[in-house]
């Protein structure tokens, strides 16, 4: 596909894209905050829901409080003026009370609102014989057994639960079975307020079905989808509209811009053919001209290229190069290709100086093992022998071997068995327990410990090297099966390099692996 072909194309698919992007967001900010208000208004429709029946049987409870207040004892005497007592008004005030109340339950019984709405009265405690009920009269007089919703908890049962719970009143959501427009009954989520009335332990309620609710909402949401929808078709047809003047426009303006791009593609494949190629006869002021003066600096610098890459090629390595600029990827990838050549070197000459180690490490393994295998039956003279082999082999300037005496598990403690370079002959006997100095440290820790840049006349450091002063201090605990046989103390005027500390650390393994040896060596004899 051309150039004049794809940019109205891929211009008009961005606009379209574009369009459809912001007409999506803000459908989806419109519908976002439409739905947040049909669940505010649900909120609120519900919460005047809930007012309203709290006030209806409010209402039915003053009434019904007041009646009873009326017909009992001191009402009676407040009211007429004779006491319960009086034999000849004891059946007229006995008649006035039970008709007082009864004719309040029969005002709450004619007691309607909204579709479906009445009032029922049943007992608190069980079996919660139904005392009055708005809708079904039927009821009155007998306890029954209603389950809530679609389990087997009885529904005055949970009646009574709610006013206990909520000190004598309490909103109660259930499912009830209400009847259809086909005459099913179905589950419906009902929303119910209950409030008792202790003095005659009568639970009052009223209730009502969600559903009128739900039709409300669900108009608001056709509502909704239908705004949305005539928001999408406004949207397609701006978009299209909007697709088809850019194609257009973009059409004419991409045949002035192809042409000179179609010039410098034809140089620029040339070029990748290493073909010597000539600038082009273009002055332009715009983009293309910008990229006709980056195409003659190109051309300006491939000599330069051929030129370090040939030096490169012959191994001169130190050859200058000036790169066209900092952002000059060839020119950066011939520079990396010299400093991989240069690295490639000096890895070389690091790995040929690592094998120089390895055997440095080898034969002194090598001659270290045989001294110690030759030395299994008489150790003090093998580990002097050692010593004296490694620090000269490491260049070190003292050293010491202490090696751990438990023959009392009472009083263990380290004494010098080894030393190299000690100026006097009272620490051949030091001894030194765990915790005691660097020595006893490292014996605790199981840890090597190495110190480099001591200060001069640095005594406070208990080492088991005495008086010595060295510059850097290595001490390698002697282990076998996690248990520390002793502890070298090695020391030398110059730094101990790494792969020189892994020497240490090996021979170490050995004098630990000789030392134990010796031990189970004497332990048999000693028993047999």
């Amino acid at each position: 596909m051309k150039l004049k072909t794809k940019l109205p194309l891929f211009t008009s698919v961005t606009v379209l894209m574009s369009i459809l992007l912001i007409a999506f967001n803000s459908i989806w900010n419109f519908r976002s905050q439409a739905l947040q208000d049909i669940e505010n208004f649900r909120k609120d429709e519900t919460d005047a829901l809930t007012k309203q029946l709290i006030d209806i049987v409010n209402i039915a409870w003053k009434m019904i409080d007041h009646s009873y207040r009326a017909s009992n004892e001191a009402g009676v005497r407040e009211r007429y003026g004779f006491d319960m007592e009086d034999s000849i008004a004891d059946g007229n005030v006995k008649m006035l009370a039970v008709n007082m109340l009864k004719v309040t339950l029969e005002n709450l019984r004619g007691l309607e609102f909204g579709v479906d709405g009445y009032l029922w009265i049943n007992d608190y405690d069980p079996p919660h014989a139904v005392v009055m009920h708005g809708s079904m009269p039927k009821l009155e007089g007998e306890p029954h057994v209603f389950y809530v919703g679609e389990t087997y908890e009885n529904m005055y049962d949970a009646y009574s639960e709610t006013v206990k719970n909520g000190n004598g009143a309490g909103i109660f959501r259930y499912k009830w079975l209400k009847p259809g427009e086909d005459g099913k009954e179905e589950w419906t989520p009902k929303i119910s307020y209950l409030r008792l009335y202790e003095p005659l332990g009568w639970v009052i309620g009223t209730g009502v079905y969600e559903d009128y609710i739900d039709k409300t909402v669900q108009a608001k949401t056709i509502d909704l989808n239908k705004r949305i929808n005539s928001l999408i078709q406004q949207t397609v047809i701006i978009g299209v509209l909007l697709v088809m003047i850019a194609t257009i426009v973009l059409y004419y303006f991409g045949n002035s811009v192809s042409q000179p791009i179609r010039e410098i593609e034809v140089l620029l494949g040339q070029m990748s053919q290493g073909l010597v190629v000539k600038k082009l006869d273009m002055d332009r002021d715009d983009e293309i001209g910008q990229m006709k003066k980056s195409l003659d600096a190109l051309i300006d610098g491939f000599a330069a290229y051929a030129g370090f890459a040939r030096q490169i090629g012959e191994g001169n390595l130190d050859s200058n190069f000036k790169l066209l600029s900092k952002d000059d990827n060839l020119g950066n990838s011939l520079l990396e290709m010299r400093a991989s050549l240069i690295h490639a070197r000096e890895e070389e000459e690091a790995r040929q100086k690592e094998n120089q180690r390895r055997q440095w490490a080898a034969e002194g393994l090598a001659v270290l093992g045989d001294i110690i295998r030759m030395g299994s039956g008489r150790t003090n003279e093998m580990m002097n022998e050692v010593l004296q082999k490694l620090t000269e082999y490491v260049n070190a300037t003292m050293a010491g071997i202490f090696v751990v005496n438990d023959d009392n598990k009472d009083d263990i403690y380290m004494e010098q068995a080894a030393t190299v370079a000690y100026q006097k002959a009272k620490y051949l006997q030091r001894k030194v327990y765990p915790g005691d100095g660097l020595v006893g440290t490292c014996y605790l820790e199981k840890e090597k410990i190495y110190l480099t840049k001591l200060p001069d006349k640095y005594i406070e450091v208990h080492t088991g090297l005495g008086e010595s002063n060295p510059k850097n201090l290595l001490l390698e605990p002697l282990i076998m099966d996690n248990n520390v046989l002793g502890v070298l103390e090695i020391a030398s005027m110059n730094i101990l390099e790494e792969y020189q500390v892994e020497f240490i650390e090996r021979v170490c393994q050995s004098l630990a692996i000789a030392i134990a040896s010796y031990r189970i060596t004497n332990e048999t004899k000693d028993v047999a």
